[in-house]
Parts: C-alpha cells; sequence; structure tokens
C-alpha cells in the first residue's frame, strides 16, 4: 500500500508576508485553492495583485522590480532552458562579467549560486510575477528553437560541467559574499563590521549606534577564504596568518567614496577581521549637525569664539570625540585659517585642512610632529590624543604662545582631564592660563521618531528620584525603520566647562576635581547625568538608554522633589499641567493598581477632518500606504505627541503634514485609552474634531495613498478601528449643530 506525497509550496516563505497583508478569510480561501504557489493562489482567488505582492516582496527584500522583461539574445545563450525552468527565472541580459535575472523568489540562494558558478557571472536579480516569468520562458526558448535547429540541452555539457569548479575555485562567490556583507554594513548605518571565527563558523556582526548587532552565521569552511578576500582588498599579506594586521580598502556605495579600515588579530579558531566603516557622508558633520540643546549649544559657540588656548575633547573611546572635533575645525575654518591636524589614525580627509599621520616606525610621534608643525605658522592646530608628558608640554606651549590647539584626553568627566595632565606632569600654573574649556561627552541611542511610545509607568523605578513625578517620557517599541531595536541614530550628551578667572585660579592652586566642577557649576555647566535627563524629558530617548550609558554619573543625593542639585527648570516636565493623575490620585482611586500607574499621560491624537457641506458633513478618510503599519487600512489622522508638544499643536501639525489642510475651528472631544500588549502599558488618545476652510484641497503625506471625503455613515464603515467609529459618533453628537452650543467655550480650542 502506498501512500501519497503531499509536497509544500515552492514559496512557502510568501506565507508570512500575506497572513501580514491579508485577512484572515482571505488566507483560508487562498488555501482552499492552493496548488503549488501561494503567491499564483494569492492572485488566482483576487484576494491581491501581482503588483501589491512586487511592491511588498520589493521593500521586504531589498530587491528592485524589473523595469521591463526583455530577453536578450545573449542571456538564453549563456543560461539553459532546463536551469531555467528548474529555478523559474527569467535570464534577462548577461555581459562579461554580469547575469541578469527575473524571478519571483529573491530567497533562493541555492538558485543564484548554481547560476553564477554556471555562467561564471556575477547574479544580478530584479523581481516579476511567476506566471508572467512562465509564458516569457516559453516565448523565449521558442524563438531560439527556431532560429537554432538543435534540441536545447537537457543537462549541462562536460565543458559547461567542468568550468564551474573551476568558477568555484577564483573566489567568485566569497567576493560576492564579502560585497554583500560590506554593502549591507553600510546600507544598515554601522560602524564597524566584525567576523568572528568560532567552532562552529564565522559569525558576521555589524556594531550599529554603538551596539554590536548578530547578522549572520557563515559555514566553518568559509572563514579562511573570506578573510583572504578581505586581506586582499585591503592590501595585506594573505600568507601571513600568525601576526595582527593592518590596512585600508575604499569602496563606492551610491557614487560616494566610502573608507574601510581594515584589522586582523590571530584567534583561537582563525583570524578575526574588524572592519571599521569610514563614511564621511555621516561621520563629517557641521555644529548644528551635532544637535546640541539649547543650553550647551551656546557654550561650545562661547569657545570656538576664542582665538588662541587650549580646548579639550574628552571621553572614552567610541563617545565621538573625533566627530565634535571636526565639526569644530569646520565651523572654524570658514574663518580662512591654517588649520593643521596630528592625528592616528586619520580617518576622514576634510578638504583645505593639512593632516598629519603619526607614523612611529618611521619616528614620527605626536610630539615630533608637533614641534615640526609649530614652523608651519599654524593658525589652529589638532591633536588626536594627549597621550605622554612631551605631547601635553608641547601643546601647552602652543596654546601660550598664539595658537589654538584642540586635543582629546580619555577621562571619565571634564575636570577629571585637568588632573590628568597635571599628573602627566604639566605645570599647573601654565595650564591655567592656557585651558579655555574641555567638553566631556557620551554617545546615547537616539529613540527611532516612527515607533516610540509614551511610557504609560512613567520613568524607570531607579530614575524616580531624578525626573519630576509628571514628566512624560518614551520607550521603543520597534518597526521596520530600526530594525525592531526602537532607537535610531545616536545624539551626544555634554558636559562644557568654561574656564573663567575663578577656574584658572582653582587650576593653578592644585584644586581637586570635585572642587573645579563646583565651580564649573556655579558657571551653568550642566554634569553629563543632567544632560542626558534633559534629553530624556525631551524624548529623544529612553530611561534604559539614559541608565546604561551613564548609570556611573547617578547623583546619588538627587532630591526628593525628583530634581538634581545645581539644576534648573529644565529638568521640570512641560506636561505637568496636562497630568491625568499622579500617583496619589492613583493610591486613591485605584490602590491595587498604585504601583504600576504612575502617570497618565497623551501619547497619541485623532483628528477627524470635516466640510460641513450643505448637503451635509464630509468626513475624511485616509488610506495607509503599503509600507506602512496596517497597510490598506483606512483610518482618520492620526499621529504621536512629539516630545513638549501640547496635543492641540500636534493636531495642527499632524494635519498639515498628513493632509496640507489648514483648520479653521478646533475641537477637543474625547479622550480614549488603549492597551498596548507588547508593551504592557496603556496610552490616552486624544480626539479633536477639525472643520476645513474652501476650498479643501488635500496633498497627502508619505504615510498615506488614497483618500476620499465620505458621508457621516459611510465613512464610519471604513474605519477598522471601533474606537474610530465610536469618537466619531461623539463628534456628530456633540457639533452637528455646527458649534458646540453650550460647552462652546469649553470644548473649543480656537
Amino acid at each position: 500500500m502506498s501512500s501519497a506525497t503531499v509536497s509544500s509550496p515552492r514559496d512557502q516563505w510568501l506565507l508570512p508576508i500575506l497572513e501580514e497583508i491579508l485577512s484572515a478569510d482571505d488566507i483560508s480561501r487562498i488555501e482552499s485553492v492552493l496548488a503549488d504557489s501561494y503567491w499564483e493562489a494569492a492572485v488566482s482567488s483576487g484576494c491581491t495583485s501581482d503588483e501589491r505582492l512586487l511592491a511588498v516582496v520589493s521593500r521586504r527584500a531589498h530587491t528592485p522590480v524589473a523595469e521591463d522583461l526583455f530577453v536578450s539574445p545573449g542571456a538564453i545563450d549563456v543560461v539553459p532552458e532546463s536551469l531555467a525552468r528548474r529555478y523559474r527565472i527569467l535570464p534577462l541580459d548577461a555581459s562579461a562579467s554580469r547575469l541578469e535575472i527575473a524571478t519571483a523568489n529573491p530567497y533562493d540562494a541555492d538558485c543564484e549560486r548554481t547560476l553564477g558558478f554556471w555562467a561564471g557571472r556575477t547574479v544580478g536579480i530584479s523581481l516579476a510575477p511567476p506566471l508572467v516569468i512562465a509564458e516569457r520562458i516559453d516565448e523565449a526558448y521558442r524563438r531560439k528553437s527556431r532560429d537554432d535547429p538543435k534540441p536545447p540541452q537537457s543537462q549541462p555539457s562536460s565543458v559547461a560541467a567542468a568550468r564551474a569548479p573551476a568558477v568555484a575555485q577564483t573566489g567568485e562567490p566569497v567576493v560576492r559574499l564579502v560585497d554583500r556583507i560590506v554593502s549591507r554594513g553600510i546600507a544598515d548605518r554601522a560602524s564597524d563590521i566584525h567576523l568572528e571565527p568560532s567552532e562552529q563558523g564565522m559569525t558576521v556582526r555589524y556594531r550599529v549606534d554603538g551596539l554590536l548587532r548578530d547578522v549572520m552565521v557563515l559555514p566553518k569552511a568559509v572563514a579562511v577564504p573570506l578573510v583572504s578576500r578581505v586581506k586582499i582588498m585591503a592590501k595585506m599579506d594573505i600568507a601571513d596568518r600568525l601576526r595582527p594586521q593592518g590596512g585600508h580598502a575604499t569602496v563606492t556605495v551610491d557614487g560616494a567614496r566610502i573608507d574601510l579600515r581594515v584589522s586582523t588579530l590571530p584567534a583561537s579558531h582563525g583570524e578575526k577581521v574588524v572592519i571599521r566603516i569610514l563614511d564621511t557622508r555621516s561621520a563629517v558633520r557641521s555644529l548644528d549637525a551635532l544637535g546640541l540643546d539649547s543650553v550647551d549649544g551656546p557654550r561650545m559657540r562661547r569657545l570656538l569664539d576664542v582665538r588662541e588656548g587650549l580646548v579639550l575633547v574628552t571621553g572614552p573611546t567610541g563617545s565621538g570625540k573625533t566627530t565634535t572635533l571636526y565639526a569644530a575645525l569646520l565651523e572654524i575654518q570658514r574663518r580662512g585659517v591654517n588649520v593643521i591636524t596630528v592625528e592616528d589614525p586619520v580617518e576622514y580627509r576634510i578638504p583645505g585642512i593639512v593632516q598629519v599621520q603619526i607614523n612611529e616606525k618611521a619616528g614620527l610621534t605626536f610630539a615630533t610632529a608637533l614641534r615640526s608643525i609649530l614652523r608651519q605658522d599654524p593658525d589652529v592646530v589638532l591633536i588626536g590624543e594627549i597621550r605622554d608628558r612631551e605631547t601635553a608640554a608641547i601643546a601647552i606651549q602652543a596654546a601660550l604662545t598664539g595658537h589654538l590647539v584642540f586635543a582629546t584626553l580619555h577621562t571619565n568627566d571634564a575636570c577629571s582631564s585637568i588632573t590628568r595632565l597635571t599628573d602627566l606632569g604639566v605645570d599647573s600654573a601654565k595650564l591655567a592660563a592656557a585651558l579655555k574649556g574641555i567638553v566631556a561627552q557620551r554617545l546615547i541611542r537616539k529613540l527611532c521618531s516612527e515607533c516610540r511610545m509614551v511610557a504609560n509607568a512613567g520613568a524607570p523605578s531607579r530614575l524616580r528620584t531624578c525626573v519630576p513625578s509628571a514628566a512624560m517620557v518614551y520607550v521603543p517599541v520597534g518597526c521596520e525603520r530600526c530594525s525592531m531595536t526602537g532607537y535610531r541614530g545616536r545624539l551626544a550628551v555634554t558636559e562644557i566647562v568654561i574656564a573663567d578667572s575663578e577656574m584658572e585660579r582653582g587650576i593653578a592652586a592644585n584644586a581637586s576635581a570635585d572642587s573645579l566642577m563646583a565651580t564649573a557649576r556655579r558657571d551653568g555647566a550642566r554634569s553629563l547625568w543632567e544632560s542626558g535627563v534633559t534629553r530624556l524629558l525631551e524624548g529623544d530617548t529612553s530611561g534604559d538608554e539614559l541608565t546604561r550609558v551613564l548609570e556611573q554619573d547617578i547623583l546619588p543625593d538627587a532630591t526628593p522633589e525628583g530634581r538634581l542639585p545645581g539644576s534648573h527648570a529644565a529638568l521640570e516636565s512641560p506636561h505637568s499641567a496636562a497630568r491625568l493623575y499622579d500617583s496619589a490620585d492613583a493610591n486613591t482611586a485605584f490602590p491595587n493598581h498604585a504601583a504600576q500607574l504612575t502617570s497618565v499621560v497623551p501619547g497619541v491624537v485623532d483628528v477627524y477632518v470635516i466640510r460641513p457641506l450643505a448637503e451635509g458633513w464630509r468626513v475624511l478618510v485616509l488610506r495607509r500606504a503599503l509600507d506602512t503599519r496596517c497597510p490598506g487600512a483606512w483610518e482618520t489622522v492620526h499621529g504621536h505627541v512629539e516630545g513638549t508638544e501640547r496635543p492641540e499643536a500636534a493636531a495642527k501639525r499632524e494635519v498639515r503634514e498628513e493632509t496640507g489642510l489648514e483648520i479653521e475651528r478646533l475641537y477637543n472631544v474625547t479622550v480614549q485609552p488603549f492597551y498596548l500588549h507588547k508593551l504592557e502599558m496603556v496610552q490616552l488618545a486624544v480626539v479633536f474634531a477639525a472643520f476645513i476652510a474652501e476650498p479643501a484641497a488635500v496633498m497627502l503625506g508619505e504615510e498615506h495613498q488614497e483618500y476620499e471625503w465620505l458621508p457621516l455613515e459611510e465613512a464610519e464603515r471604513r474605519f477598522i478601528w471601533p474606537r474610530e467609529r465610536h469618537a466619531l459618533r461623539d463628534v456628530h453628537q456633540l457639533l452637528s449643530g455646527g458649534d458646540a452650543g453650550a460647552v462652546e467655550d469649553v470644548l473649543r480650542v480656537y
């Protein structure tokens, strides 16, 4: 007795995507007609279209859609019909080094590998619908059969089969793999790529926004060829695997040149490789692009206004010191001055600035370079790092003789750098005369603006004594834009000390770092922790990220009132007046939930945009774009309350950004709580009604693909969420007469 074998659809990978963009009923309908392809079943059942699937898969796989399906004779000659039908691909074009194909499955690595070996070319992939590909395969090879009377080969010829191993040995797949690893790292905004050998294989990790992220694990057999390819790119010795090496390489991405600094290190399971990505597009910024806040921005410009003296930038490795210094040099360069830098290594090339690379093997150290540089009549000198007494002494001397000197140190805070220099043997009196200011900084991850949410529980418990009780803080969520991390990009928290006469006297008297910091705080300097708390209250970062980076800087003597010693009104919550409950209210109203409910604050706004026409209301409904959350769903104007923004200001901004309309009258109708199960929190949506003056010309933003003005009942049926339908009924009940009547003065915002 034999049993029938049921094979799974060839495009099983498509099912999770369909489940995200289609309803459960649609999935059931697709399953009922499913043969061997989810794509074909989804289109034939009418649940979706080829165009929609192409758009979604293209975005997910970062693969372009084929502009046309013209098949060149050269491509047909390279790919036999048997391979085209086996992998369901259409060869489009072939050059001496590249083969272009169209496929409906961008994840078929076996197809790409086999075609690459067969053709001896790099394979370029674009997307097309499977039925269209099948039709074009029939047409293309039927035409070839008419032109060439010989039957198509069903098996690879012996010559071609012999060529595949030769191609494999040339390392062509490894070349493509390295290119893909590097290009993906650049696209993901990685600062470093780590290739780490282990017993299981070669682990690839990207450092993004300061944290390492596992990307893939490659087979152990790939490790040696992979490292060798990277060494060849960086012009290193591939035969020497027992000593550390360093090198440089250059790649071009979207027309921009990007430098790579490569370092290898022998380890127990093979060589570890770190590729530092030096992308000037993101690293060399203007001073304004650093994002300093309203307190530290003016203080930084005060430092750059000086014409001579010593300015120190301090912090641990990876704290953004180089980026800050380059931004300062770009600002100073506009004065038309002679700028020379001494660095080890020179990471980013800046036009118009002379940059000297340290070479200790050749005898070019910081000290020897500085002596020569001072004979070149520089106005501004940047010293990559003060490492020893000799370099420190020359820097101080240059600052005292009319030069503006920038330098870095590795210390924990600003005033500790003064102690560090005196420990190196610098005369305290000379240091007091030369020093103009110190910038200490750290980098903290910035919350993704697309998906951050208001933390209903308020700040983390360990921060409760450091921030106001009514403060609105945000938590990360995760979306496609931020690779599901909840963070995108980093920003600096800074401690800027400007040396005044009192500070000079303290330095000359060898005062302690704590005493010097107390002097700086009287002049308005904030600690790193206070700067970070300000960023937290402005909605730029989360409490967990703040404590991760700066927990050692939390002051133990924070006051019960939620304000740090020496801090000012900047730490007061701008939302305290709008707070609906505080912890005391929660204890009274909900005694069993007092620990969880510490504050309830508005997080989003829903705005019902209305045209009060003579024949009745017309309500604006918007359909979400395919590359957003809830693709294809109809909704009202919806958006987040940003930072310190009031809900009514957020409503006006969201209407302008999403529709291009200006509000004539705005009413605050109701407030709706909703539970976010993934975050275990409750968020408030403040509901507004906005009346629009005629003519009402809508200009859609990026989040939406379609709009309609609908009568009240039809608009209500379009909305997916019950809360949207209920809120629209409330709007009509309150405002159907044209205004709010007796409660007009309460509900009307303007």
